[in-house]
């Protein structure tokens, strides 16, 4: 199995969430994550009550993660899904669409501690950690 960690479970390895930090440690060579999750964390850094400390950490944990971009492959995922949910009446953010398809396209499993918010995205395996 391949992960890819959503900004929640990023943030709760960061915050010393030790069953989070257990699961990563147990695939270590299996986990990876999307820019656009970067941008969320460097996002949430800047309004934290320490930004700098909250960089310098994100930093470290990027730097032997692998970080998945957007492909062509994952931009036609992400049009058909957006497509899908806004016909059902069912949109999410964008970054999460986005999230998704970028995990889809790399055939991985989406790790998050907010299943249900990607419940309407077909095909997408995930797991709570």
């Amino acid at each position: 199995m391949t992960y890819c960690l959503d900004t929640d479970i990023l943030i709760h390895f960061m915050r010393g969430n030790k069953e989070v930090m257990k699961k990563i440690a147990a695939n270590l060579d299996n986990i990876s994550t999307t820019y656009l999750n970067v941008c969320e964390l460097f996002k949430g850094a800047e309004f934290s009550k320490a930004p700098e400390e909250e960089k310098k950490l994100i930093d470290e944990m990027m730097k032997d993660m692998i970080i998945l971009d957007l492909s062509v492959q994952s931009a036609k995922i992400y049009a058909n899904d957006y497509a899908k949910l806004k016909e059902r009446g069912k949109m999410i953010e964008e970054f999460d669409i986005l999230i998704s398809a970028i995990t889809k396209s790399n055939n991985y499993i989406l790790v998050t501690r907010n299943k249900k918010h990607f419940e309407n995205i077909e095909n997408l395996q995930t797991e709570e950690w």
